[in-house]
């Protein structure tokens, strides 16, 4: 049964890459939202609320996220909401139990800020300079300062006794390709599109879910 959502999400995973590589936009409601439902129900089934709610709880604003960007620009704004505390659940669920706080914390954390101000001043070069467009700003600035806490988070893992080493390094992994998604999303939105970066963007994005499932449950 838990296999069976496994592979039904994994065929919808690779049919909605299909569908952005050749612009069938109207299948994406089945196989985005499908994907993301499918990965839902097989946390659940896993016993994975039970190992962590925070983590639940992002998948479900994850799939709020998504939903959202399948609608019209102006719902731009409401998926990058969405996302936003998508993070913040994945932040909560990486530090219950917290870790120890040692040196290297402090040293991953200011490399991510320093690259997290430097994203942010790149995407802030090529905002349009209209009225509307400080709105923007601001959500960008906390999403960008948000996702850099939880690629952080998942270094933490690293360290942190409640985590098995292999559920730690999937959780690493799940979070570079989650900020690497995003990264690629911002330059699409707002510098060049391209469909090959429609397909990047979607493709790095499906890993970091899938493997930060598997990491959750891999957990002690």
């Amino acid at each position: 049964m838990i296999a069976g959502w496994f592979a039904a999400g994994g065929m919808l995973i690779i049919s909605d890459w299909a569908a952005v590589f050749f612009e069938k936009y109207r299948w994406r409601w089945l196989t985005k939202t499908g994907a993301m439902l499918c990965l839902i129900a097989a946390y659940t089934l896993s016993g994975g609320w039970q190992k962590s709610s925070w983590f639940g709880m992002g998948l479900i604003f994850s799939l709020g996220g998504d939903t959202s960007l399948l609608l019209p620009p102006r719902y731009f704004l409401a998926g990058l909401a969405a996302f936003f505390l998508a993070q913040l659940s994945y932040i909560l669920a990486f530090h219950h139990p917290p870790a120890p706080l040692w040196i290297n914390h402090l040293l991953s954390a200011g490399v991510l800020l320093i690259v997290a101000l430097v994203a942010f001043r790149r995407v802030l070069a090529v905002l349009p300079a209209e009225s509307r467009a400080k709105r923007l700003q601001w959500a960008i600035l906390l999403y960008i300062l948000a996702i850099s806490a939880m690629v952080y988070s998942a270094l933490a893992t690293l360290w942190n006794p409640a985590w098995p080493l292999s559920a730690a390094w999937l959780a690493v992994a799940g979070a570079i390709f989650f900020y690497f998604s995003d990264w690629t999303l911002a330059n699409q939105r707002f510098i060049r599109t391209t469909r090959s970066g429609r397909l990047i963007v979607m493709i790095t994005y499906h890993l970091a879910q899938v493997l930060l499932v598997a990491a959750f449950l891999l957990r002690k």
